[in-house]
């Protein structure tokens, strides 16, 4: 979490306005994979846990029964043999319940109506308040299931579409790592040497990133294990551009591509 470098402070106080003054669903949602919408939502739960009973949901794709029963065991509650008797269940729990829920959905895989008429379901009553992630290939998607997905949209009342990293917020990302792995305050990432990277190397990764978070990690871990290595053999740890240029890098679009298809 210290690592993670803001997206805006005006889109992140945007969304905790509106967890504030609930009116429907709040979506984070990307074209890119790996972009820092679960770490976001993550902190996001993990801010709000004194104030709301935190509940998050990872698994994809899940049955409308299987994402109800997955909030009744989070709250304690306990499923029913059915979607509807443990909604019931659900309901009447929170009823008695002083705290509100925020609920967190990640990577959301509403990809039917039934499991749609679940999150409508817990939107719709006054102690629970929503928020998703997901591709947006994903979200796009939900519109094509007809006047119920439609009518879910609609529902939603604010959208962050997470972007890429600036080459600023890139070099950020990289000296956050580096304060982790020398034990560093965060705080004092600014003061951090640019080395063993040089400026031109992380010109080179935030490039063929695309500037997306995850993809930057992936490759300034394998050119730190490429500066050890040359440390070893030539007494030189230096990551030139010239090197960042022979790794491989990971396609951010991918899932972006399998979900569209």
């Amino acid at each position: 979490m210290d690592e993670y470098v803001l997206p805006s402070e005006n889109s992140v106080a945007d969304i905790a306005n509106h967890i504030r003054d609930y009116t429907g669903p709040v979506l984070i949602h990307s074209q890119y994979s790996g972009v820092g919408k679960t770490t976001l939502l993550q902190m996001l739960l993990e801010s709000y846990a004194d104030e709301f009973t935190t509940v998050g949901i990872g698994e994809h794709n899940v049955t409308a029964y299987e994402l109800i029963a997955i909030v009744a065991d989070e709250l304690d509650v306990g499923k029913s043999s059915s979607t509807k008797l443990t909604e019931r269940k659900v309901a009447n729990a929170l009823e008695e319940r002083d705290q509100e829920v925020l609920l967190g959905v990640d990577e959301f895989g509403l990809n039917n109506s039934d499991t749609l008429h679940v999150i409508q379901f817990l939107n719709d009553l006054d102690s629970v308040r929503v928020i998703m992630t997901g591709m947006t290939s994903q979200w796009d998607a939900i519109g094509g299931l007809g006047s119920d997905g439609r009518a879910f949209q609609r529902r939603v009342s604010y959208e962050l579409e997470l972007e890429p990293l600036t080459r600023d917020q890139a070099e950020e990302l990289y000296k956050r790592r580096v304060a982790t792995a020398a034990d560093v305050d965060h705080g004092e990432w600014a003061s951090l040497p640019m080395e063993p990277l040089t400026e031109g190397a992380l010109d080179v990764v935030y490039e063929r990133s695309d500037g997306v978070p995850a993809v930057i990690i992936a490759a300034v871990c394998d050119l730190i294990g490429l500066g050890a290595y040359r440390y070893a053999e030539v007494d030189d740890a230096t990551i030139t551009d010239e090197i960042a240029k022979k790794i491989e890098y990971a396609d951010p679009h991918a899932d972006s591509d399998q979900a569209s298809e």
